[in-house]
């Protein structure tokens, strides 16, 4: 309790019925009773208070998640450059536009680097 034994907390008992008298020490008692009470509901309060206290200091130690960059912005530029022509868009109209340039862009290089049917005929005839 306080560190008292039961020596000690005999003596406060003489001492105190010798000081205030037998017919006032219940009154003592309960007044001491009731400040012991009040004491821990104010302890406990502040306990309470403290603990409130470091939950929004550690809340607000954290960073904002909203406010931070998403991982695609913090990419480098020429990987961002290649998941955008990778990746369709949302917009269907650039969509189309991506889809034309490829099917022109995939035109020139058959025609310039494609198999000649004339001359995939004459290569296998040669060879025989």
């Amino acid at each position: 309790m306080l560190d008292l034994g039961w020596a000690e907390l005999v003596f406060l008992a003489v001492l105190a019925l010798l000081v205030v008298g037998p017919r006032d020490l219940p009154k003592l008692a309960h007044g001491m009773g009731k400040l012991w009470s009040r004491a821990r509901r104010m302890y406990r309060d502040s306990l309470s208070s403290l603990h409130k206290l470091e939950t929004e200091m550690h809340l607000a130690s954290q960073p904002d998640q909203r406010q931070q960059p998403s991982y695609y912005d913090l990419l480098p530029e020429h990987v961002r450059q290649a998941m955008e022509q990778a990746e369709p868009s949302r917009d269907a109209e650039h969509n189309q536009q991506v889809q034309a340039m490829y099917q022109e862009a995939m035109a020139e290089v058959m025609e310039k680097h494609g198999p000649k049917p004339d001359s995939a005929k004459s290569a296998v005839e040669a060879q025989t």
